[in-house]
């Protein structure tokens, strides 16, 4: 799997979003439609902060994935905060770690 572009800078235009609650099977619907239409429409690179997610799960990381997908499509990438390191630890074992990168804050 191809690494995640670098990051957008310091004083690089961007968008910045927050997410709260789960990012699982029962949750994805309401919080796409929460973070695609600001992210996606903007064409800017995004930097998602996910510290006030309580579970991650496969549904929600396909969502990160779709959402990185629109944007580059669009010019721009994402750029993930907040993560906890047992998604990082559950992905792993899955090979799946490459969309899970997390910047700096």
């Amino acid at each position: 799997m191809a690494r995640k572009p670098s990051p957008p800078g310091p004083s690089t235009p961007q968008i910045a979003l927050a997410l709260q609650g789960d990012l699982d099977i029962f949750a994805i619907h309401s919080q796409w439609e929460q973070i695609a239409a600001q992210a996606a429409a903007s064409g800017l690179p995004a930097v998602l902060d996910l510290s006030g997610i309580g579970d991650l799960d496969l549904s929600g990381l396909q969502l990160l994935a779709t959402l990185d997908r629109d944007l580059r499509a669009k010019g721009g990438c994402l750029a993930l905060t907040g993560l906890k390191e047992a998604w990082k630890d559950r992905f792993n074992l899955l090979g799946l770690t490459d969309l899970l990168q997390e910047v700096p804050s």
